[in-house]
């Protein structure tokens, strides 16, 4: 199990990613990429298909710890709210 740099919550490889898309679609991997997406890093991996189109599959990301709390000023960001 691989941990980023601070030591907080465990995260998926790219390599572990580039295996799991290799498996699942039997495409050619063409690239993979760590990206941000919603706060946190996700891989990307980019491959080929059986019919020659080039696809994105984004790695699973792991459930959140916690769930985000709720926003409490979300009333002021519409005005049509009391």
């Amino acid at each position: 199990m691989v941990r980023s740099a601070r030591g907080a919550a465990p995260e998926r490889s790219l390599s572990d990613a580039v295996r799991r898309v290799q498996r699942t679609t039997g495409g050619h991997i063409l690239g993979a990429e760590r990206v941000p997406y919603d706060g946190r890093d996700i891989n990307r991996v980019k491959y080929m298909d059986d019919r020659g189109r080039v696809r994105y599959m984004d790695d699973p990301a792991p459930a959140r710890s916690q769930p985000r709390a709720p926003r409490s000023d979300m009333s002021s960001l519409r005005g049509d709210n009391p």
